[in-house]
């Protein structure tokens, strides 16, 4: 049985993302978007309420809606450098309050402040395709490392790509052998440091030459090549 279709207001502003709009229109439910501050007061009409806004406008949004919230309304903020206790003045009023952040294409980062507001999440990102994993305060913090991190990869496949390109002459050839790298570095197949600093000194961009040091020490603490991972310190 599906679970009853709401009547949502989704706030947002030019640091948000309304991405959950479609995600809660797809599903069915009646959604209005609406300016994360100047229609603030039109929220108190809908039985859901998302604050798809920025980090840094969330508190000061959660006060004003605080002030025409209702018991039994569900406010969602999608944030997640913030857990469920900025919405504190929310739950005060009786409102259920809930947090969930899509983290990836099923992995969604949730918290609520007691069982029905899990209950409710779970149920949401549910509809969403995804699966909801209750993240701590203090873990969220780690995960936007975690997301950043990754999120290197492109700017390292980029400098990779142009290594090729400046050795091959070819676009065609470079893209197609960064796509193919996909097994780890291993830095046992290259004849230690004299054949790490070789490479290091044939690359010319200085930006390229220190992520490429910087990569190679993480690498070797990570495999045990005390050796290696020497030069690269000794190169700071």
């Amino acid at each position: 049985m599906q679970a009853p279709r709401l009547r949502a207001a989704v706030l947002v502003d030019a640091s948000g993302s309304d991405v959950i709009v479609q995600q809660l229109q797809a599903v069915g439910h009646h959604v209005t978007v609406l300016d994360g501050v100047a229609d603030v007061e039109s929220a108190a009409d809908h039985e859901l309420v998302v604050l798809a806004v920025g980090e840094n406008c969330l508190p000061d949004l959660v006060e004003m809606l605080a002030a025409r919230a209702r018991r039994g309304q569900i406010y969602l903020h999608t944030s997640l450098g913030h857990g469920i206790q900025v919405m504190d003045p929310l739950e005060t009023t009786g409102a259920v309050v809930i947090a969930a952040h899509q983290l990836g294409e099923r992995v969604w980062a949730t918290a609520a402040a007691d069982e029905l507001g899990e209950t409710i999440v779970g149920l949401l990102v549910g509809e969403f395709g995804g699966n909801a994993v209750a993240v701590t305060e203090t873990q969220r913090a780690r995960l936007a490392a975690a997301r950043t991190y990754a999120g290197f990869l492109e700017h390292i496949r980029r400098d990779a790509r142009n290594l090729y390109l400046e050795a091959l002459g070819n676009l065609d050839y470079a893209e197609d052998l960064v796509e193919e790298q996909s097994t780890p570095a291993r830095l046992a197949d290259v004849d230690g440091p004299g054949g790490i600093a070789a490479q290091h000194a044939a690359i010319d961009d200085p930006g390229v030459a220190r992520t490429y040091r910087e990569l190679v020490r993480r690498t070797a603490e990570l495999t045990r090549a005390d050796d290696v991972e020497l030069w690269a310190i000794q190169q700071e």
